[in-house]
């Protein structure tokens, strides 16, 4: 198991150098080489079969239950909940937009804006409120929802919901990277 070391909070505490960081830091042979954030074939292989795992999962319950036929057209979903869910879920993905592409767009890496703007560094100065409300969207988002469809899955709800959920976030691992 690979050891963890102490980050600075800031460069200039960094260059400031105490003794107590400079001694956590300089037995940790991991820190200065950059083959310690490489991963091995096999952790990579094994990630995928893990979220193609998830995926499958996802799949073979939205098939089964019909879900997306089931939320569209069943007169047991409660529809005013349903769509507040979705009208929230709708913030998070502008605000994801916001904070990926606009955010870039606007504060290009230059030598006055040094960090770039798709970095969570530069969202917490710039926008600091941005993750934690999105955050909180996500959490009331997914409480209506589960809501919502309560009266067609009962107890199975949050468990349907959340598997399928989390094999849409693990398909994420099969978009190549350009």
């Amino acid at each position: 198991m690979a050891a963890y070391r102490r980050v600075a909070i800031s460069e200039q505490n960094d260059n400031a150098g105490s003794g107590n960081r400079a001694r956590l830091s300089s037995g940790d042979e991991t820190t200065s080489s950059p083959a310690a954030t490489v991963r091995s074939q096999s952790e990579r292989i094994s990630d995928k079969l893990h979220a193609l795992a998830w995926v499958l999962a996802a799949y073979a319950i939205a098939s089964y239950t019909r879900l997306f036929h089931t939320i569209f057209t069943d007169d047991r979903i409660i529809r005013p909940i349903l769509h507040l869910s979705i009208m929230i879920f709708a913030v998070n993905v502008v605000l994801t937009l916001y904070l990926t592409v606009f955010l870039p767009f606007k504060f290009p890496v230059t030598p006055t804006h040094k960090t770039p703007a798709s970095s969570p560094e530069f969202w917490g100065v710039y926008c600091p409120r941005v993750i934690p409300i999105m955050t909180a969207c996500g959490v009331v988002g997914s409480f209506l929802l589960v809501r919502a469809c309560y009266p067609v899955w009962g107890f199975l709800t949050p468990f349907i919901l959340g598997v399928v959920a989390l094999g849409m976030f693990f398909s994420l691992h099969f978009i190549p990277w350009c």
